[in-house]
């Protein structure tokens, strides 16, 4: 055997030695791919409890409904995933998400400690597509809490101008104050959830943001014009209603006034005109005791159409009380749907 032959391997040799360094090299990449994994895993916690959380998860119909309706994109539906949504009975619901303040209705609520969206069961068939609103809103705090400081700190002033462009007042002033009153810190992380999901016309600064979570944010900012208008078409009723009330009461008062004037200066002419009539030549003549008999009864007759104008308005302003009391119950009765407990509106006596 020559040296050459010695050291030449058989044709299968050779292709198993490829075959074997080739094997080789690919274990060292895939543990090189493994330690690379492991690093970035330990650097995004978040991000891989995330995935681990959604490919876990299964979204009940109603869930899935909200995230379809919301218009929310494929990110924004892997966030409301990543939270576990949960539609809580209403008799559970603040076992949950426990602030509680008189005249405030919370209709759901993100949990920091644990992650999680809750919602509150909202049954107006009215007001239905609030929950849809409701749901993106939480949405948008679960995106704010994985921001980090600068990226937060960057959409603060984009959010401070769209707040100031809606004017001193917008009903959102009031509602942006209340939550500073009971946490100063929750000013900007609100604006970021409300005007993302209420608001339809934002900066482009915004608006490009705000794709990333919807493919079409018009759909939840629409949903919540509508339910927004139920309550501000309740409040011009009652406003009408309390207008007319207030002016049927003063001509009431008025009317009622000039009744019991005309009334007791009518009892008194009246006193006169009997004493007189039964004193012997206190009429100069038969015309004279006429003609005053006459206008008394006159008087009297003109009283009587006072008489019943005022309990016609009277009667009026009743059916008004009555109207306003069904309003109040509308009221209240929306107010349940949202998890508000308030003291229906006081309503004037009966007349």
């Amino acid at each position: 055997m020559t040296v050459d032959e010695t050291r030449r391997l058989p044709p299968a040799a050779r292709v198993g030695r490829a075959i074997a360094l080739t094997l080789a090299l690919i274990l060292v990449a895939v543990q090189l791919v493994l330690i690379g994994g492991l690093a970035w895993a330990t650097q995004n916690p978040r991000v891989v409890a995330d995935h681990w959380t959604v490919s876990r998860y299964t979204p009940p119909t109603e869930i899935a409904a909200l995230a379809d309706r919301a218009g929310l994109s494929e990110r924004g539906r892997f966030l409301f995933y990543a939270s576990r949504p949960e539609v809580v009975p209403a008799a559970q619901f603040d076992e949950v998400c426990t602030f509680r303040e008189p005249g405030i209705g919370v209709l759901g609520c993100y949990t920091l400690s644990e992650g999680r969206i809750f919602l509150f069961p909202i049954s107006s068939p009215d007001l239905e597509g609030l929950q849809v609103v409701v749901a993106a809103h939480e949405m948008l705090h679960a995106a704010w809490d994985r921001m980090t400081s600068a990226e937060q700190d960057a959409l603060a002033g984009p959010l401070e101008e769209a707040f100031a462009a809606l004017g001193p007042d917008h009903e959102l002033v009031e509602r942006i104050a209340l939550y500073e009153e009971l946490d100063p810190g929750s000013r900007i992380p609100e604006l970021y959830a409300i005007l993302g999901t209420e608001v339809a016309e934002l900066s482009s600064v915004l608006s490009d943001h705000y794709a990333g979570w919807f493919d079409d944010r018009g759909r939840v900012t629409a949903l919540y014009a509508e339910a927004n208008a139920v309550f501000r078409d309740l409040d011009q009723r009652l406003e009408a209603l309390n207008a007319d009330l207030t002016e049927l009461s003063a001509v009431i008062d008025d009317d009622r006034a000039d009744f019991l004037r005309e009334s007791d200066e009518l009892a008194a002419d009246i006193a006169d005109f009997n004493e007189r009539a039964n004193t012997p030549g206190a009429f100069d003549s038969e015309e004279q005791f006429a003609a005053e008999r006459a206008e008394i009864i006159a008087r009297q007759e003109a009283l009587e159409a006072s008489r019943d104008a005022l309990n016609d308005a009277v009667d009026r302003y009743n059916a008004l009380v009555a109207d306003l009391e069904a309003l109040n119950a509308e009221a209240a009765e929306l107010n349940r749907a949202i998890n508000i407990s308030v003291t229906p509106q006081d309503t004037e006596p009966d007349r």
